[in-house]
C-alpha cells in the first residue's frame, strides 16, 4: 500500500493511466487515417497521459517545498498546467475538425487557419500566464508556506468552460451536416468533460479530471478513430469510408492527387468457380502486395475485386509516378496472380486517372470511380491506359442522365410506351408490352438503354418499375383497349423488385386504384431474377394467385436452363432478339430447335425483332406463338396505340 504524502484522493487518476497506456500503445500500433483528425486524437491522448502523470506529481511533491528546489515545484506544475490547458483545446480542435466547424466561416483555407488560431487565443494566454507565473505569481505561488492558488487561478478554468462551450456551439452550427453517430459522440465526450469540471470543483480533494477525460477519449475512440473502423473486413486494407475522410481533407487543403483504379478483371468468374472463401485469401494477398510493392501510393480496397491507388504530390509528376506503378503492375501481372495458399487465378487492369481529370466534390469523385471501375473491368487494359476527356464526356451524360431520372421520378413524369404483340394463330394483335420511355426538358428524349442501366445500379429500377405499371393501369382504365381485341398487357420486373417482398400487394394496391384487373398483366422476369429461385418462385405464385400471368423475357442472355424454368410457374418464355436476329443473318441456327424445346415443355414462344413480312411468316411456319417488333410497330404512346388499335379493327 503506498503511502502518499497529500491528502488528495488519486483513485481516480491512477485507475486512468493504465487506460490510457493500453489505449496509446494499440493506437500507436496500429495503422492510422493520415489526416489532421487522427494526429489531434493523438495529442490528445500523450497530454491526458501526461497530464494525469503530473498532476499526481504535483500534488505530492507540493508537500515537500522544503526539501526540493522552488524551480522543481514550479515545472512540475506548469507542466500540469499546460497540458491540462492544451488538452482542452485539442479537444476542441479535434471536435471543429469533426463537424467541419473553421469551414463555417468562409471556403478559403487561409480563413481556416485564421479561425483555428483565434480559437487558440484562451489557451494561448491563459499558458503565457502560466509559464511567467514563476515571475509574476499570477496563477500560484510557491511560498513560505508552500503551493497556493493566485487570483487569476480561475483563468485555467474559464479556458475550460471556454472550449466546451465552443464545442457545443460548433456541433449546433454544423448539426445537420453530420452523422447521427458523429453528432451524439460528440456531444457525449463534451459533456462528460463538462461533468468532469463540475464534479472537480464540487469536490476539491479528488482528482477526477483525468478520469473522466479518458471516458470521453474512450467515446471517440469507439466513435470515430478506431483503426479498424476504416479498414476492410477482407483484405485489411483502407475502406470507402477511409478514402472518404481523406479525400475530405485533401480537398479541403487544395492537396493535389491523383489516382489508379485497379481491377481483377475475372472477379465475377472465379467467385462463380472457386467460391467466396478461397477468393478472399487471393483478394488479401493481392492487397499486402500492393501496398509493398507501392510504397508511393495509399490503397484502397472499394470490393468486388475493385482497389483504389492514390498518390499525393506534384501534378506534373504524377503521370510520371503512375506509369511507374502500373508497369510494376503489368510486369507481376503478365502472367494471372497465384499464391502458395489458393490455385485462383486472377489478372489485373488498371486506369490512370490524371490530377487534373479528378473533380472538386466527394460525390463526383465517387462519380469517376464507378465509372472507372466499369470501364477498366470491359476494357482489360493495363499499360497506356488513361482517364481522358472523351471519358469525362461519357460520365457527364451519366451524370446528367441520373439527375433527370430523378427529377422524372420525383415528378412522376416516367412514360409508357407500348410495343404490340402479334398472335400468329389469330393473325391480329392481341397484347401490348409496356415500356419506359423517358423525356427530359433539357436532355430531350433519353434512350432506354441509357436510363434503364442507370436505374438499376442507383436502385431507382423498383420505383421505375412501379411507375411504369402505374401508366399501364391508368392506360387500361382510360382507353379501355381490350374493346379493340386486346387482351393481355405485358410489364417487366427487374430482378430488385422481384426481391421486394411487398410486390404483390403494391402492384395489387394501384391495380385497384384504377378499377383494373391484375388478369390483364403478364409480368416478364429475366434470367438474372432466376439467382434466388426460392423467393422467386414465393413471388411468382402470388402474383399468378392475384390473376396476373408470367413469362420469361429475353430466354438466352443469361445462364438458365430448361430444367430450372419448368420449377417455375411460366407459361411464355420470350425469345432474345439477338438469337432471332442471327438466324436470319445466317448465323446462329439453333431457333428451331429452341422453338420446338420448347413447344415440347409446353410452353408458348414469344419472338423479338421481327422487321420483315419474311420473319413473320418464317416464324410463323417455326411455330412461334406470338411476334413482336418493328414491322408491326415501334413502340408508342398510349393514344397512338388506340388509334393502331382501331385501324386493325
Amino acid at each position: 500500500m503506498i503511502q502518499w504524502l497529500s491528502t488528495y484522493n488519486y483513485n481516480y487518476a491512477i485507475a486512468a493511466v493504465p487506460i490510457q497506456m493500453v489505449l496509446l500503445v494499440f493506437y500507436c500500433l496500429r495503422r492510422n487515417l493520415p489526416i489532421r483528425r487522427s494526429r489531434c486524437f493523438m495529442a490528445v491522448m500523450w497530454l491526458n497521459l501526461i497530464m494525469t502523470v503530473s498532476d499526481i506529481a504535483a500534488c505530492e511533491i507540493n508537500e515537500m517545498w522544503m526539501e526540493l528546489p522552488a524551480w522543481v515545484l514550479y515545472a512540475v506544475n506548469i507542466i500540469y498546467f499546460i497540458t491540462f490547458l492544451f488538452r482542452g483545446w485539442t479537444l476542441f480542435d479535434y471536435a471543429a475538425d469533426s463537424t467541419q466547424f473553421y469551414q463555417f466561416f468562409g471556403k478559403s483555407p487561409h480563413i481556416w487557419k485564421t479561425a483555428q488560431f483565434i480559437t487558440s487565443l484562451p489557451a494561448l494566454v491563459v499558458a503565457f500566464l502560466v509559464v511567467m507565473t514563476p515571475f509574476t505569481h499570477y496563477i500560484f505561488e510557491i511560498g513560505e508556506s508552500g503551493y497556493r492558488n493566485m487570483e487569476l487561478y480561475n483563468a485555467i478554468y474559464f479556458s475550460t468552460y471556454y472550449y466546451i462551450a465552443a464545442t457545443y456551439m460548433a456541433l449546433v452550427l454544423r448539426w445537420k451536416g453530420l452523422k447521427p453517430r458523429s453528432r451524439w459522440a460528440i456531444l457525449a465526450f463534451n459533456t462528460v468533460l463538462f461533468l468532469g469540471i463540475v464534479y472537480r470543483k464540487q469536490f476539491t480533494d479528488t482528482l477526477v479530471t483525468s478520469y473522466f477525460s479518458i471516458i470521453a477519449i474512450l467515446i471517440i475512440y469507439l466513435s470515430a478513430q478506431n483503426p479498424d473502423m476504416y479498414r476492410d473486413k477482407i483484405t485489411f486494407l483502407f475502406s470507402r469510408s477511409a478514402f472518404d475522410l481523406i479525400v475530405t481533407e485533401f480537398l479541403n487543403k487544395n492537396i493535389p492527387f491523383h489516382m489508379v483504379a485497379v481491377t481483377v478483371d475475372n472477379y465475377e468468374s472465379a467467385r462463380s468457380i472457386y467460391g467466396y472463401a478461397e477468393l478472399t485469401t487471393s483478394l488479401r494477398e493481392i492487397g499486402s502486395w500492393l501496398v509493398e510493392a507501392l510504397t508511393s501510393y495509399r490503397v484502397f480496397y472499394f470490393d468486388n475485386g475493385n482497389y483504389l491507388l492514390m498518390g499525393v504530390g506534384d501534378p506534373d509528376e504524377s503521370k510520371g509516378t503512375a506509369e511507374r506503378g502500373i508497369a510494376t503492375l503489368n510486369e507481376r501481372f503478365q502472367e494471372f496472380w497465384k499464391d502458395i495458399d489458393t490455385d485462383i487465378g486472377l489478372s489485373l487492369s488498371a486506369l490512370y486517372i490524371p490530377s487534373d481529370m479528378v473533380p472538386r466534390e466527394l460525390l463526383h469523385i465517387h462519380n469517376v470511380l464507378r465509372y472507372s471501375f466499369r470501364k477498366v473491368r470491359k476494357e482489360n487494359r493495363m499499360c497506356g491506359y488513361e482517364f481522358t476527356d472523351r471519358m469525362r464526356g461519357e460520365l457527364r451524360r451519366q451524370e446528367a442522365v441520373e439527375a433527370a431520372l430523378v427529377r422524372a421520378l420525383q415528378e412522376k413524369r416516367i412514360e409508357a410506351y407500348f410495343q404490340p404483340i402479334y398472335s400468329t394463330s389469330e393473325d391480329r394483335v392481341v397484347g401490348a408490352e409496356a415500356l419506359a420511355r423517358l423525356r427530359d426538358p433539357g436532355l430531350g428524349f433519353i434512350p432506354p438503354l441509357e436510363f434503364i442501366q442507370i436505374a438499376e445500379r442507383t436502385g431507382a429500377i423498383k420505383e421505375l418499375g412501379r411507375q411504369v405499371f402505374e401508366q399501364a393501369c391508368r392506360f387500361i382504365a382510360t382507353h379501355r383497349p381490350d374493346i379493340y381485341g386486346l387482351r393481355f398487357v405485358n410489364v417487366n420486373l427487374s430482378p430488385a423488385q422481384c426481391m421486394n417482398e411487398e410486390l404483390v400487394e403494391e402492384m395489387s394496391e394501384i391495380a385497384k386504384k384504377y378499377d383494373v384487373s391484375m388478369r390483364m398483366f403478364d409480368f416478364e422476369i429475366t434470367e438474372s431474377s432466376m439467382d434466388d429461385m426460392t423467393m422467386l418462385k414465393k413471388q411468382m405464385l402470388k402474383l399468378q394467385s392475384s390473376g396476373a400471368e408470367l413469362s420469361l423475357d429475353d430466354f438466352g442472355t443469361g445462364t438458365s436452363n430448361l430444367t430450372r424454368l419448368l420449377e417455375l410457374p411460366i407459361h411464355v418464355v420470350k425469345l432474345d432478339m439477338d438469337i432471332v436476329l442471327s438466324f436470319f443473318s445466317g448465323g446462329a441456327k439453333l431457333l428451331p430447335d429452341l422453338v420446338r424445346m420448347f413447344q415440347n415443355a409446353s410452353m408458348e414462344i414469344v419472338v423479338e425483332g421481327v422487321e420483315t413480312a419474311e420473319m413473320k411468316s418464317a416464324l410463323a411456319s417455326m411455330g412461334c406463338n406470338y411476334e413482336q417488333g418493328y414491322y408491326f410497330s415501334k413502340p408508342i404512346p398510349g393514344q397512338d396505340f388506340i388509334e393502331y388499335l382501331q385501324a386493325q379493327v
